[in-house]
């Protein structure tokens, strides 16, 4: 291979080459900007929700929040919201069921 071969920066999109990176970068945001830009879509609620089910499902099954982590590679702040709403509407549960 020539060095001049091994100085061509080929666009992943179109296939066409440049001569340097910033020639390239320039053609990727002039030419393909939402490809350049895509942004993954935010969780939807119902997503949100299912995960939140299965948080109290591994919960009530008896394991500890570490492993309910790990198993479903969620946030640590998210697990501890779900089980302080839990906590938070059973003891509601408690006090309408004594009243």
């Amino acid at each position: 291979m020539s060095p001049v071969q091994l100085a061509e920066f080929p666009c992943k999109y179109c296939g066409k080459t440049f001569a340097d990176g910033r020639g390239l970068g320039g053609h990727v945001r002039q030419s393909h900007p939402a490809k350049q830009r895509s942004i993954p879509a935010p969780a939807s609620h119902s997503s949100e929700g299912e995960a939140a089910a299965r948080v109290l499902e591994l919960w009530r099954s008896g394991n500890d929040p570490l492993t309910v982590i790990s198993t479903l590679r969620v946030h640590p702040k998210f697990v501890k919201d779900v089980l302080a709403e839990y906590d938070g509407l059973l003891n509601e549960w408690k006090k309408f069921r004594e009243a």
